[in-house]
């Protein structure tokens, strides 16, 4: 099933950047001090936002081919829709320059340099996941931590520099040497081939990816939300220690995302509402298990990070929503825009992200901490989970999910407790056995989802 192949190529992929950002998460907090740590978060968190400076074009390039086959492209018009993105983005970045130069501040300047590569790696991203093209998706996800790690290794054992500089220098340079790959990949590819600039399509994308651009930036602002807020009314030691168990949670995002990136080609060429039930039942064993990461970091954040261990509950709060986070990235997200349900997609993480709003200054007025915004944060992805249910009733969670979800809870807060890593992983075992012994017998047996129709 070419479904399989390509979940393992990008798992496989994940994989090695789960170990880099294992490596990289560690160390970097460990080198640097709070304050510094907190500086360079600061840029990641700008770069967060990269994304709108497209305005749309790449995701409609995304909705536009996705579910279609290479070989069904017209290249010239793929060629021409590259370079009007590349004059586009040189553009978008002298201008950003330009701004950073009148507000003096140093850091946006440094996050306006990396506007350019950063996007056109989006659109050879997107390309390649729209086209189910994940054998060379897979290895752009693992060049950019690779060299990554490499840089910020060199940095700290070999030139020893615990400056947050060098570290935000390393992390532009390593996205123009990524870019530059792309680019001459790309450039040999259709070497020959006459760029067409058609106007009509460009605007098109445009048109298309603005609905996408404005659900896509609702939800960076919903899963940036949270640090905003610390960022803004709380200390900045707060936000260093939010931003270590953000950036926790986004090691295990990167294999979770494996399955999110990986589906959309599918569900655009086709959908199975049996196939869909069973996949967001397996999606949510996954969730309830990769929660208990938090035990893996506990036991390592104590042993070698102490300076970071105010950020353990921190961690524990915001790993609970792994169940919710990773169905509504896997299936609702993808279904919304497999669907070409562009505005509904924008109208309700427009909607989701005031909740969040909503939530996390309801937070504050009740307890002022960090710990308040990370429950507040979770609670409104479970929020979302649950009013995804208005546009895919088929997907209605039943008394089994709700149960399962329920004895999830009690099983978190409970090993939470008597920090037990081994009691959490022996009653979720047992529930998922008591729940979806059938879901597990299929796993164990290699059979899951139906073959995907050949073209």
């Amino acid at each position: 099933m070419q479904l399989k192949k390509d979940l393992f190529k990008v798992f496989n992929s994940n994989g090695i950047n789960l170990l880099v950002g294992i490596i990289t998460g560690f160390l970097v907090p460990a080198f640097l001090s709070l304050d510094d740590y907190a500086a360079l978060r600061t840029f990641t968190l700008y770069l967060s936002y990269v994304g709108i400076l497209h305005f749309g074009f790449v995701d409609g390039v995304y909705i536009k081919y996705g579910g279609k086959y290479e070989e069904d492209l017209n290249p010239g018009k793929l060629k021409g829709e590259h370079r009007f993105l590349l004059l586009f983005q040189f553009l978008i970045t002298a201008l950003a320059i330009i701004v950073g130069i009148i507000l003096d501040d140093i850091i946006f300047i440094a996050f306006a340099i990396a506007i350019l590569p950063m996007n056109m790696q989006s659109l050879f991203s997107f390309l390649y996941q729209a086209l189910g093209r994940f054998n060379i998706y897979s290895q752009i996800i693992v060049l950019t931590p690779t060299l990554l790690l490499l840089f910020n290794l060199l940095l700290i054992f070999v030139l020893k520099i615990s400056n947050f500089w060098p570290f935000i220098i390393v992390n532009i340079l390593t996205y123009y040497i990524v870019f530059l790959v792309l680019e001459i990949y790309f450039f040999n590819k259709y070497k020959g081939v006459k760029a067409i600039i058609d106007f009509k399509d460009i605007w098109s994308n445009f048109k298309v990816g603005t609905f996408i651009l404005i659900g896509n930036l609702s939800t960076i602002l919903f899963y940036a939300m949270d640090r905003w807020f610390v960022k803004l009314f709380l200390t900045t030691k707060d936000f260093a220690f939010y931003s270590f168990a953000v950036s926790m949670m986004g090691i295990f995002n990167t294999l979770i995302s494996a399955v999110t990136l990986t589906f959309y080609p599918y569900l655009a060429r086709g959908q199975d509402e049996e196939n869909l039930k069973l996949l967001k039942k397996y999606l949510l064993i996954i969730g309830v298990f990769a929660s208990g990461g938090y035990f893996v970091f506990d036991i390592i954040v104590n042993l070698f990070l102490e300076k970071y261990v105010l950020s353990l509950d921190i961690i524990m709060i915001l790993f609970a929503g792994f169940p919710a986070t990773i169905i509504l990235n896997a299936i609702y997200i993808n279904l919304y825009k497999a669907n070409k349900q562009e505005k509904k997609y924008a109208f309700t993480v427009f909607i989701m992200c005031c909740v969040s709003i909503i939530f996390s200054v309801i937070a504050l007025l009740i307890h002022k901490s960090t710990l308040a915004i990370a429950l507040s944060t979770t609670l409104a992805f479970y929020f979302w989970y649950f009013y995804c249910i208005k546009d895919f009733k088929a997907l209605k969670p039943d008394i089994k999910e709700l149960g399962f979800l329920t004895v999830f809870v009690m099983a978190y807060a409970s090993s939470h407790i008597f920090f037990n890593g081994i009691v959490y992983f022996v009653m979720i075992t047992l529930a998922t056995y008591l729940f979806y012994k059938k879901e597990l017998l299929l796993i164990v047996r290699k059979k899951g989802l139906k073959k995907e129709k050949s073209k």
